[in-house]
């Protein structure tokens, strides 16, 4: 499949994000509360919560990096 560049970016987001947020929110849950009661429902709303600020933080902050770092440091080519 062939995408553009700005809808595989946001792709590579969506993965990045989803995979991240799942494994930290899933063991911080089951850090504060145990597995042998592990709350499915409070889980799911860290996850979504988490998923939402780190898909934002994910899609926006790699520009913003890359624009102030290259102002500081010049690549040698």
């Amino acid at each position: 499949m062939f995408v553009n560049s700005k809808t595989h970016r946001i792709l590579c987001s969506v993965v990045t994000a989803t995979i991240m947020t799942a494994i930290i929110s899933f063991t911080l849950t089951a850090v504060n509360s145990g597995l042998h009661a592990f709350p499915y429902v409070t889980w799911f709303r860290s996850w979504i919560i988490a998923f939402l600020l780190v898909f934002t933080i994910s899609f926006f902050l790699p520009k913003f990096v890359i624009r102030h770092v290259s102002r500081i440091i010049k690549v040698k080519e």
